[in-house]
């Protein structure tokens, strides 16, 4: 047998060279890609979370409105136990207020005993408008 002649080897080297390039090149290529993909994905987990803190702030803010409210609410009863005569012990003894506590929810509303007295008076009109109607029939 005769040995392969030295370009012969050289080209057979320049081929196995050339493949183990392109086999590198090609493993490079999907590394790159994936690492795209990889920021893509990281780069949209953010956007949710961002997405979600806002949803978040707005069912805070509004569940903070909605419990102002309700303190407004309850210190519109609180106002209406003092302006039925009560004195200001007994009712935040009834309701296990301090004193302080008690003036902090006062503040929070103002004294309408005027309007009281002029809530008084629709219902007053409204039973003359049945007097009225029971007198017509």
């Amino acid at each position: 047998m005769a040995t392969p002649r030295k370009s012969a080897l050289q080209l057979a080297a320049r081929e196995k060279a050339l493949a183990k390039a392109k086999e590198l090149t090609e493993r490079h290529e999907k590394l790159i890609e994936l690492a795209a993909e990889f920021f893509q994905q990281q780069e949209q987990a953010e956007l949710v979370r961002t997405e979600a803190k806002k949803k978040a702030d707005a069912i805070l803010a509004k569940a903070e409105a909605d419990a102002h409210n309700a303190v407004r609410s309850a210190a519109t009863t609180l106002r209406a136990m003092l302006d039925s005569g009560e004195p200001k012990s007994a009712v935040g003894a009834r309701l296990g207020l301090s004193g302080a506590e008690l003036k902090r929810m006062l503040d929070l509303v103002p004294n309408e005993e005027p309007a009281s007295v002029g809530s008084e008076k629709p219902d007053n009109h409204d039973s003359s408008q049945l007097s009225a109607q029971d007198a017509a029939a």
